[in-house]
């Protein structure tokens, strides 16, 4: 164990180094590393902390972890990089972000000298390089940088390897040298220094999030082929740790099962019961057990052959029989998507689930009544009122209780279509307006609302959503190979001075994220979750196929991107509604052959979309795109689906009440309903209020 005196040390000179530096954030638990597990030679030091005593440390993988946050500090001291020239440094990190120049090690002493490892590195023009080493000691700097060939995996677990031989330093990533150099000193020149994971010891700011493990110091230089049959003994459990299959605790639809494992190992597939689960072209077919036969718990094993050795994994899936605790369970779940968080006074609240629950209704709080299920505003002239409701389910005799935190708007009375045109490198956003939703009238003269002097000021594909609270976002992509994207924000799209531009896309070779697009951004509010997602396209990448999403709670601060979507081809503009209890994504399939809008379906939207309908096309027409949809105001549960056909400047129109495999397209003749003009483009429309359309109509006649 270290000694205290070396601990009281060593805490001493973090507090110092905070000063010194200026810590954004002062860690809450900090770990220091237990060395009483190092082999008896003292030829391996591991990382321990007292954090988690009842581990037990072996090579490779494993499925608990430390989490690298900017609360948690992982600290150690190590004698072989106090005491050797020689030593090999490795370990195996998660990381959930790739932004430019944060560390994944740092080790320092008291005179500030130290050795950093950075994941990727950003040059002054903004084009990236790989990862870099930094060695700082007895008054010389040394700079080691890859290319950006050799940058991290965000989500997927990533070997880093680091030999020292006297002045020399190589840096592995994932078996192969990444970069190698003379560093001006060896690493233990820097006299008792101590190690930090994820974090810059001086600087202390921005750090690596995610996770790592299997953290070991050798005394000795691995050589290059010994670096490699390690991360190849390991990777495999990496490959087949990513896998998953969505809802699997409540299987309800066929699951994709992906034939290749990581795009290029062949997946085999069996089921322990094809009663209830069967594999058919890399497809799984349910079949729904009687209540009779009750769930039933089912393993679906992945078997695969990773460089001439074999491996599996188990996934453990059930499969629910229709019962009544299993039908008030889902529709406890699917309410919320249901209603979503904005309700209109007049309008009838659901007396029976999407699995027939029979609900009952009472207000908790807030300025509205109730009269034979319909929401009343007590105050009329309230525009936005905040009200807590109570839904009670019941099947049979088993109930339960839901919560729901909403606002009460008026009745809708019209809808309010953004678009964009424009000359090349000077696109704008406009509005328009309409009745009925199909027949559009320009606001403002055809003249341009929605302008920008940040960035390049080239203002496309605007889209209109409203927040938890009633107010509108508008969002919109900047120009065309631009990370960024503008937002706007306003009570009531008349007073647009709100606005801002935001980065939210990333370079990221694990996603195949380009990082320098961000097209067609929509978003649409999580319940469960409490945040927005913020979704959009990149596929500049040749193996991109994702929709990817970022969160937000402020539009101001947004999370790291992740995949919200990937069918294993390349999808843009996709666009989300909510309909029977869950969440639809239409999308434009790129593929050649395809060129056409495709849908998918999701109950939960934290997992992404898992099931995908793009076996038969809902038009027959190619080259459409853009889509977007806007529910009936004379209709309840009927939306219109409007899909750009560019190459010949028009649009198609269909009418639908059902997605999935009972899906109800009926497409409109052309003579049915009228654009503003001749040349709209990508947007979206929105439902408003009688009193928000006077408003609009009134600034813009």
């Amino acid at each position: 164990m270290i000694s205290l005196s070396i601990l009281n040390k060593m805490i001493l000179s973090l507090l110092s180094l905070c000063l010194l530096g200026g810590c954004q954030k002062n860690p809450k638990t900090t770990h220091v590393a237990d060395t009483s597990l190092a082999a008896d030679t003292a030829e391996v030091e591991y990382y321990n902390s007292t954090k988690a005593p009842e581990w037990t440390w072996r090579e490779g993988i494993k499925m608990d972890a430390y989490l690298l946050t900017s609360d948690a500090e992982h600290t150690m001291e190590s004698t072989i990089l106090n005491g050797s020239d020689t030593a090999t440094l490795s370990f195996w990190i998660k990381p959930s972000t790739n932004v430019p120049d944060l560390p994944l090690i740092s080790v320092v002493n008291e005179q500030q000298e130290m050795m950093k490892l950075t994941n990727l590195t950003a040059r002054e023009d903004g084009t990236l390089q790989g990862m870099a080493l930094q060695m700082k000691a007895e008054g010389q700097e040394q700079w080691l940088i890859s290319n950006s060939e050799f940058t991290l995996n965000t989500h997927r677990y990533n070997q880093i390897v680091i030999v020292f031989e006297g002045t020399q330093a190589t840096v592995y990533l994932n078996g192969q040298a990444a970069m190698t150099g003379q560093m001006g000193a060896s690493i233990n020149q820097i006299e008792k220094s101590w190690l930090v994971v994820g974090k810059d010891a001086i600087a202390y700011g921005d750090c690596m999030e995610g996770q790592f493990q299997d953290f070991q110091i050798r005394k000795k230089a691995l050589s290059a082929s010994e670096i490699e049959d390690e991360f190849d003994r390991f990777y495999p459990e990496v490959l087949l740790s990513e896998i998953t299959i969505p809802n699997a605790e409540d299987l309800r639809e066929n699951p994709t099962l992906y034939p290749e494992v990581d795009s290029q190992y062949e997946a085999q597939w069996t089921s322990s019961n094809p009663a209830f689960l069967k594999v058919e072209n890399n497809e799984g077919v349910i079949t729904v057990p009687t209540p009779e036969q009750g769930d039933q718990q089912i393993t679906l094993t992945l078997s695969t052959k990773i460089k001439n050795r074999q491996f599996q994994r188990d996934f453990p899936i059930t499969i629910r029989a229709q019962t009544p605790a299993t039908r008030l369970l889902r529709d406890v779940k699917a309410l919320p998507i249901t209603l979503g968080t904005l309700l209109n006074a007049g309008s009838p609240l659901p007396t029976v689930g999407e699995n027939d629950s029979v609900i009952e209704w009472k207000v908790v709080s807030g300025e509205i009544r109730l009269e034979n299920n319909v929401l009343i505003k007590i105050n009329p002239e309230d525009e936005r009122v905040p009200v807590q409701l109570e839904a009670t389910l019941r099947q049979g005799n088993q109930q339960e209780t839901v919560t729901i935190e909403a606002v009460v708007l008026d009745a809708y009375a019209g809808y309010i279509l953004s678009y964009f045109n424009g000359d090349l490198g000077k696109e704008t956003g406009k509005l328009a307006y309409s009745l009925d939703g199909l027949h559009w009238t320009d606001l403002n003269q055809g003249q341009a609302i929605l302008t920008s002097k940040l960035g390049t000021g080239r203002v496309r594909d605007p889209f209109i959503g409203r927040d938890a609270e009633g107010q509108f976002v508008i969002l919109a992509t900047e120009g065309y190979d631009n990370p960024s994207i503008y937002v706007w924000k306003s009570e009531d799209l008349v007073n647009l001075s709100d606005h801002g531009l935001h980065r939210i896309a990333w370079f990221d070779k694990g996603l195949y994220s380009t990082g320098s697009r961000a097209w067609a951004p929509e978003m649409t509010y999580d319940p469960a979750a409490g945040e927005y997602v913020i979704y959009y396209s990149d596929a500049q990448d040749p193996k991109s196929g994702s929709m990817f999403a970022v969160t937000t709670q402020d539009f101001e601060t947004f999370t790291y991107p992740k995949s919200l979507f990937n069918p294993g081809y390349k999808v843009i503009d996709g666009t989300i509604l909510r309909m029977h209890g869950q969440y639809w994504m239409l999308y434009k399939d790129e593929r050649e052959a395809a060129q056409t809008i495709f849908y998918a379906g999701t109950q939960d939207l934290t997992a992404g979309f898992t099931r995908r309908y793009d076996d038969l096309f809902i038009y027959n027409r190619k080259y459409i795109e853009g889509p977007f949809t806007l529910p009936s105001l004379h209709e309840p549960g009927v939306f219109y689906l409007y899909v750009d056909n560019y190459p010949n400047q028009r649009f198609y129109v269909a009418r639908f009440s059902q997605l999935g495999e009972d899906a109800d397209f009926e497409w409109l003749a052309e003579g049915d309903y009228t654009l503003p003009n001749n040349d709209v483009r990508h947007g979206s429309a929105i439902p408003v209020t009688q009193k928000e359309l006077d408003r609009i109509l009134q600034a813009y006649s």
